[in-house]
């Protein structure tokens, strides 16, 4: 970071998300309280932003804004920029997406042509890994960039949410592909929560953004208590291109 008189410079090393945001508030509080009231935050490392960080960055905003002040980001790629578009919609605007058509079912007994199930480990830091392990997955599958992007912030926000509520402690991330879309699904164990298609879940200044931004970016996003164990199932479904 870097400081001439009331103008800041932020650079993160890696993705603003649920891991990350903690120490980057911290920073940014001790910057705004010491009396800066211009911060740029430099992207150049920064691949994603989830709805934790985008919930920092809006917050940071407006504090400095109230204090006629500015927050701005740049070096920001073409996916990080597109996703700010896209979530200042959602909470500026309060736009909610066009209702999709119903995802339709799978033929009786189609087989995946590739599944991957992962045991996600504690703690974290290692969201960003998960989210890239995704990106990895959907390399061979016929998505364009901007697809494969938003379908890997999805998972990733259902796995920020297991980490939130159960700390991933038996968290399982299961990926299947079949011909026209792939299936994600984030299994945790903690004290369970449903929510209905058409449900807003309840938003503080920041929470409650990830199931909204799950919604716009892929296809169905279903949230369920599990059936076979205590927790919660998120199933995420995003069609491929024809």
């Amino acid at each position: 970071m870097r400081e001439w008189n009331d103008i800041a410079v932020i650079a993160p090393p890696r993705d603003i998300d649920i891991a990350s945001v903690p120490a980057l508030r911290d920073e940014m509080d001790t910057y705004i309280s010491s009396g800066a009231r211009r911060i740029i935050v430099n992207c150049e490392h920064v691949t994603f932003i989830d709805s934790t960080g985008l919930a920092l960055l809006l917050t940071c905003a407006r504090r400095l804004m109230a204090a006629d002040g500015l927050l701005s980001l740049v070096n920001a790629s073409p996916a990080v920029a597109r996703f700010l578009q896209i979530a200042r919609l959602i909470d500026i605007l309060h736009v909610s997406g066009a209702k999709r058509p119903p995802v339709p079912a799978l033929s009786p007994g189609e087989l995946p042509q590739w599944s991957k199930s992962m045991q996600v480990q504690e703690g974290v830091e290692h969201l960003g890994a998960y989210r890239h392990r995704v990106v990895e997955l959907l390399e061979g599958l016929p998505m364009t960039n901007e697809d494969r992007y938003d379908t890997a912030l999805a998972a990733s926000e259902a796995l920020g949410n297991a980490y939130d509520h159960a700390c991933a402690a038996g968290c399982v991330l299961n990926m299947r592909a079949y011909r026209d879309r792939v299936v994600i699904e984030v299994l945790d164990c903690g004290c369970g929560f449903e929510l209905s298609d058409d449900e807003v879940p309840a938003e503080s200044e920041e929470r409650g953004r990830g199931i909204r931004l799950m919604r716009l970016l892929v296809d169905s996003v279903e949230v369920r208590r599990r059936t076979d164990a205590r927790g919660t199932m998120t199933r995420l479904v995003k069609l491929l291109d024809a």
